[in-house]
Formats: C-alpha cells, structure tokens, sequence
C-alpha cells in the first residue's frame, strides 16, 4: 500500500517515498481532471490531508521541515476551496433531509437545499481563474517534490522508532484532551478541535498498519467513523454561520427557525455518536500507547 511505512526500512527514504507518491498522484489528478475539474480538486486535497498527516507523524524529528511543508500544504488547500466548502453546506442539507432530525420540515429543508445548490453553482460561474490556480498547485507540488530532497530524519532503527511512537503519542495526546474539552464545552471550535487530532489518529495508524494491520485496521475504521460523524457536524456549524452572515441566502426566518431546530438536533445526536465511537479509541493513556506502538514497530522491523 502505498500510505504504509515499510518496517525495517530507511525511515527518512520511506517518508519522502510516500510524500512523493502523494504529490505526484495529486499532480497527475489535477492534470487529468478524469472526473471534471471540480472532483480532482476534491480527490487532490485528499492527498494534501494525507501529506499534513505525514508530516505532523515525524514533526518532532524534523520541526522546521515540517512547518514549512504544512504551511505549503495548507496554503495550496486554501486556494482550492470556494466551491468545495461550498458543496459542503449543500450536503450538509442532504444529510439532514436523509436523517430522523427531518420529520415533518421535508419542504423547507428541500426549499433551502435548492438555494445553496443555486448559490454553490454561481461560485463555481464565478471562478474564473479557477485553471490558474490548478496550474499554480500543481507547481507548488513540484516544489514540495524538490523540498524532500532536505529531509534528515534519524538513520538509527532505535531512534526511528521513537519518532513514530512519539510522533503517533503526541496527537493522540491532543485527540484525548480535546474529547473531554468538547464535552464539557460544547463549543463547535472544540468539537473542530477533536475531528482534526482524530482524523491524523486515523492516518498516523493506516501508516504503521504494518506493525499488526488486525489492530491498526481497527483503529482506523473507529476513528474514520468518528471523523463522518465531526465532518458532518463541522458542515452544521458552518451553515450557522452563514445563517450568521447572510441569512437571505438561506431563506425567510420561518424557514431558518425550522432549519435551527433540525439543525440542533442533528448536532446532538452526532456529538452523542461520536463520543460512543470514541470510548474505546481513546481510552489509553498516550504514554501507554507510546509503549504499546514502539514494541510493535521493534517487533514488526526485527
């Protein structure tokens, strides 16, 4: 697979041989479009999620590396994402229409729908430079092609394996206390928090899955479940906002107070969701999971 660290293996040779397989699968998505340039910007920052992913793995190991990288990574994403943001609140609506929190709101939801749809097309129209910016990523990928060449991680199998285990520790540190900050807060930036530090949780496992695939699938299908459910949430918090700003988009205020109350109650139970799906996830403290992740890589890498 290529988003696997191969056990054993040149851990620096192995970093830059999946951030290469990264980039350039972005590149050659961007320059074919297979689906339509809107897909392969979509399908693109996938690749970008899975590089930041990488990077925040080894971040320890090389600090300097990896903020300039992230910050490359992060600034390209940005340039790409009017209609994808877009297109999230029109799904955000289909979720809601799909799901119990609907009853009986059927056409408001629908007659909301429609106008996000309406005002995601007229984005879109409003591109014009949007084949610019394509060309643009797909040089700032090269570029990021070139800076792996000054990756110096440890050569030292010992010292590899504390990266890795540190590295993994250390974000699911920050994925524990933020669960209990959202928790207790309930505020949409905190449940942010938590999807971001669980969807790297996801990624660092799927790149040590290796070491016990049986446990790291395992963990990975757990918090990619979690990270549904937060993205879905995340797409609410972000329409309120838009209610916020620009409530005319959205529709009349008997429409929005109905779009409020589904809006709440669908919240609810994906919070109520997530933290069942993360109980076990999260459950160990990071230093034991530090322990538990290096013996398995010194066993998996011999």
């Amino acid at each position: 697979m290529s988003y696997r660290i191969r056990p054993g293996k040149p851990l620096t040779r192995e970093v830059v041989r999946i951030a290469e397989i990264q980039y350039r699968s972005a590149i050659d998505i961007l320059r074919r479009q297979p689906d339509g340039p809107y897909q392969a910007i979509h399908d693109a920052r996938k690749r970008f999620k899975r590089l930041r992913g990488l990077l925040r793995l080894i971040r320890g190991a090389a600090p300097e590396f990896s903020a300039r990288e992230n910050a490359r990574l992060r600034d390209v994403a940005a340039t790409l994402s009017a209609v994808r943001d877009a297109t999230a609140l029109v799904e955000a609506l289909d979720h809601l229409l799909a799901s119990g929190a609907a009853g009986e709101n059927r056409p408001a939801l629908s007659a909301i729908r429609a106008r996000l749809a309406a005002r995601r097309d007229c984005i879109a129209t409003e591109e014009t430079d949007l084949e610019a910016r394509i060309t643009a990523a797909i040089a700032t990928c090269q570029d990021g092609i070139e800076a792996l060449g000054g990756l110096r991680l440890p050569r030292s199998r010992k010292k590899a394996v504390a990266v890795l285990a540190k590295g993994t520790a250390r974000n699911y540190g920050k994925a524990v206390s933020a669960l209990e900050t959202a928790v207790e807060t309930g505020e949409a930036a905190d449940w942010h928090d938590l999807r971001k530090h669980i969807k790297y949780h996801r990624m660092h496992v799927q790149l040590l899955s290796r070491a016990w695939p049986g446990e790291m699938a395992l963990r990975a299908g757990t918090a990619g479940l979690a990270g549904e459910a937060l993205g879905d949430a995340h797409d609410l918090d972000t329409l309120k906002t838009l209610i916020a700003t620009d409530p005319d988009t959205v529709g009349g205020e008997a429409e929005i107070a109905v779009l409020r109350v589904c809006m709440i109650t669908r919240s609810t139970r994906l919070h109520d969701e997530v933290r069942k799906t993360v109980s076990n996830l999260l459950r160990d403290a990071p230093d034991v999971l530090e322990a538990h992740i290096a013996a398995l890589w010194r066993d998996a890498a011999g």
